[in-house]
């Protein structure tokens, strides 16, 4: 029989909610603990372990909508988000990049709260790691549930692996000590690490034990339920109220709904910027003008390069027979991932057009310190895009800018649960964003034309027909470069902050001005993370349930 109070409700049973609902059961046995989640329950699908299928755009996605970018060509994104048990990390393609230690550092300073520092937060990376192998003790878990693999460990090497890595050498993006970037300083070039076991996908909700945790799915949560016992002016949450009425009594509340979902479902609940929630029709409760706020994001952009030796057997989709071994089944067709700075002058420049000010340009924290602001690789296959094909004559680039200064938001459409959150990117609304973003296509277009690799393998860049777009070259103008990005960048489902720690939480992760209410997941990032953010999730979600169990 279900409980008539539950110590801990969580909606949404994403890769945090999980997690957490799993550590809490684990640390207090006698708990009870009920997870709400909109989609459906995934553990004992046996095709979410399959990797190779993303499961974009079917049943286990949220597909939301986004809103047009000015700063973009007014363009409108599908973005894709988990709507399962397992959330995200049953669709991600399993990228495992914790981030450097300078943002978890600039993360615990903005907040006041050393827990949140990279030494703060190092035991419970390692608590959720399974690494591959002993080497580092210190940086590493070795029996967590989460199994991590590298190329290395899996066997892949492939036939451009090692020209690629001299080319970036050549470029001056250095090999790491021991080829990993999950040590704290990701700046350079390491191997690839993945959330696989065998190659099959790890997520939250397979990976974690919910044993003794009550579970609902398919069930879409409409608010948290706020009252006021009359001796005091701050609202405690007693429940969460779901689509069809039913309330669910709780006396500790924990929303785990995503960067997109969480900031909705507060606003919903009367927590949020009063002015806004009463355009829409919603009693402002607690007037939190943050909430929805500080969304960013890492914008992407895919590039497909032609070798200049058709069908010669380097990458996958050709004839070669080294594609078949099995080992190529264990991992994405990727072994370098590269992440490097830009020259902090032409930084600072920027900033100041931002900010008005050289002085204040000269003392940004991106400026002052040595930053992995560019992510960047070559996939060993042309990986195919809508309406363009796969073929054995291609590689396949891509830049990312890991610490954007450009800020979106998250508002309501309606007072209705059911509709989406309006979603507003705004990727490039900064000078800074912009001029990153053209440092790295021409770092991209220095290692694929100017080294001895380009020489020998790539005759030069494909561009999809209808864009109006020409090849990029080693002389391209910024205004060629700002349109490239604002035409092509996409989103690499990174969003985080629209909750920020600092702002709408406290860095216990409770919501100011509410009692009994907490978050935990993407939202609460109070700067961006030069990382996949399923590393820093897992972190997350293990020092979140131990503070909610009291044992942190």
């Amino acid at each position: 029989m279900a409980p008539t109070v539950y110590d801990h409700i969580i909606v949404g049973g994403g890769l945090v909610g999980c997690v957490v609902a799993s550590r809490i059961k684990q640390y207090k046995p006698d708990a009870t603990v009920l997870v709400i989640e909109a989609g459906s329950d995934t553990r004992g699908r046996t095709d979410i372990l399959q990797p190779q299928t993303l499961n974009l755009g079917g049943e286990l996605d949220w597909q939301f909508q986004t809103e047009p970018m000015p700063t973009a060509f007014n363009r409108t994104l599908v973005y894709n988000q988990g709507k399962a048990l397992g959330g995200g990390s049953c669709i991600n393609s399993g990228g495992w990049i914790r981030g450097n230690a300078t943002e978890f550092d600039e993360w615990a300073e903005s907040v006041g709260d050393e827990r949140w520092s990279y030494k703060g937060q190092l035991p419970y990376f390692k608590k959720c790691e399974r690494w591959f192998n002993s080497k580092n003790p210190e940086q590493h878990g070795t029996d967590g549930p989460i199994h991590i693999s590298s190329v290395s460990s899996t066997g892949r090497k492939f036939p451009l692996g090692q020209a690629i890595a001299d080319a970036w050498e050549e470029i001056g993006v250095h090999a790491l000590p021991d080829l990993d970037q999950n040590t704290g300083n990701n700046i350079g070039r390491a191997e690839v690490c993945e959330g696989r076991r065998e190659g099959k996908r790890q997520w939250s909700a397979s990976a974690y034990s919910l044993e003794g945790v009550d579970i609902l799915t398919d069930t879409l949560a409409k608010r948290v339920v706020l009252k006021r016992d009359g001796t005091t002016e701050t609202p405690k949450a007693t429940g969460v109220e779901v689509v069809d009425g039913t309330v669910y009594s709780g006396k500790n509340i924990i929303v785990s709904a995503g960067a997109f979902k969480t900031p909705q479902l507060l606003m919903l609940s009367g927590v949020g910027p009063s002015a806004h929630l009463k355009d829409v029709g919603i009693e402002p409760l607690v007037d939190l003008p943050e909430v929805g706020q500080g969304l960013h994001d890492h914008m992407s952009l895919f590039q497909h390069w032609r070798l200049r030796e058709s069908n010669a057997g380097y990458v996958l989709g050709s004839a070669n027979p080294l594609f078949q071994q099995p080992e190529f089944a264990l991992g994405v067709p990727l072994d370098w991932l590269a992440c490097a700075d830009v020259d902090k002058k032409g930084l600072a420049e920027a900033i100041q057009k931002d900010v008005g000010s050289a002085s204040d340009a000269a003392k940004h924290p991106l400026v002052t310190t040595p930053r992995a602001m560019l992510e960047m690789f070559v996939m060993h296959m042309k990986l195919p895009f809508p309406g363009i094909a796969m073929d054995a004559d291609h590689v396949t680039s891509d830049v990312a800018t890991f610490l954007p200064t450009s800020r979106g938001t998250i508002t309501l459409r309606s007072a209705d649960a059911k509709d989406p959150p309006k979603i507003n990117l705004n990727y490039l609304a900064t000078e800074a964003d912009k001029y990153v973003y053209r440092e790295g296509l021409r770092k991209i277009t220095k290692l694929m034309l100017a080294t001895e690799f380009g020489k020998k393998y790539i005759a030069g860049e494909s561009v999809p027909e209808g864009f109006g777009l020409e090849p990029l070259s080693l002389d391209d103008s910024d205004e060629k470069l700002d349109k490239r990005a604002a035409l092509t960048g996409a989103m690499t489902w990174h969003p985080a902050g629209s909750c920020a720690m600092g702002k709408v939480l406290d860095s216990e992760l409770r919501v100011r001005g509410v009692d009994g209410l907490r978050v935990a997941d993407a939202s609460v990032f109070p700067v961006p993370l030069s990382a996949h953010l399923q590393a820093p999730l897992y972190a997350l979600a293990e020092q979140a349930a131990a503070i909610f169990a009291g044992v942190a």
